[in-house]
């Protein structure tokens, strides 16, 4: 157990945010990161896609349309993400604990914190898809006991409605789970369509580069294709109460390491926990 707790908090929310983020199940700040703070992971997971830096190939995916030959692109431009780039790069273990993304998160459930999951994603001009109405919680709930997770999103690049933003349906967070439905498409059955969702219920979340979206894990959220010339580029992270408990446990997720953030970790409860980035050879 870690047993080192005191962590000063600078970016707590405030009541204003904190009555915000009940009432609607997310939070948005600007400037929370600097442009030479956000071109540094960039240009990391760039070296990722380019072999320059170790990182399993298994958690390299390509655009869907790439991917099934429907267009050829190169590099960055045939990218959809890479997953788990904290448990393998430094920069980003860095950057998921970064004390701007978790201290409000300490306001929602507490100073033990445990990192889940976390992607880098590209949404290349023209090709860059988007994904439907979807509640995080329908995936995290067959593996965490938890009321929920929350999920951090920082714009890299600008987004906008042209160019693929988030949508959210504000208040959303406090409904029940709905059920989802599969979709067509290799890159959409990443997610299912959540049922009876109204386009008409959504707004539009444009942030600018280096702002962050908060997000409950119930919250109703999407984002669309993007239309534009520009890049929409994002990281998204998200987090768990190292109070949580396993919902169904085989023994073992290796595949999605579970990365100490900040707070005590218990052993009883989701327990295996890595502290820091795992070793990766430079050959698979």
């Amino acid at each position: 157990m870690n047993t080192n707790t005191s962590q000063e908090r600078k970016y707590g929310m405030t009541p204003e945010e904190i009555s915000f983020w009940h009432e609607n199940g997310y939070l948005v700040r600007y400037d929370v990161f600097k442009k030479d703070e956000n071109d540094l992971l960039r240009q990391v997971a760039e070296d990722v896609v380019d072999g320059k830096r170790p990182f399993p190939s298994a958690h390299i995916d390509q655009n869907a349309l790439v991917r099934d030959g429907k267009i050829e692109e190169q590099g960055i431009y045939a990218m959809h993400k890479i997953h788990h780039p904290s448990c393998f790069v430094s920069e980003f273990l860095n950057r998921v604990r970064d004390s701007r993304l978790t201290d409000p998160i300490v306001d929602i459930f507490g100073p033990d914190i445990l990192g889940i999951n976390n992607l880098f994603i590209w949404k290349a001009p023209k090709i860059g898809l988007g994904f439907p109405w979807h509640q995080d919680m329908f995936y995290f709930r067959n593996r965490f006991d938890t009321e929920t997770t929350v999920g951090t999103w920082t714009a890299i690049d600008a987004a906008d409605i042209d160019n693929g933003c988030l949508y959210v349906v504000p208040g959303s967070h406090n409904h029940d789970i709905h059920e989802h439905d599969d979709l067509e498409g290799s890159q959409q059955r990443e997610f299912k369509l959540a049922r009876d969702v109204s386009d008409e219920d959504g707004i539009a979340v444009e942030v600018p580069p280096g702002g962050v979206v908060w997000f409950h894990s119930h919250l109703l959220h999407k984002s669309t294709d993007n239309h534009s010339l520009r890049f929409r580029r994002s990281y998204v992270s998200h987090y768990l109460s190292a109070q949580a408990k396993w919902a169904k446990h085989d023994g073992s997720y290796k595949g999605q390491p579970i990365m100490w953030i900040r707070g005590e970790t218990y052993p009883d409860r989701v327990h295996e926990v890595q502290r820091d980035v795992i070793p990766f050879p430079d050959s698979e």
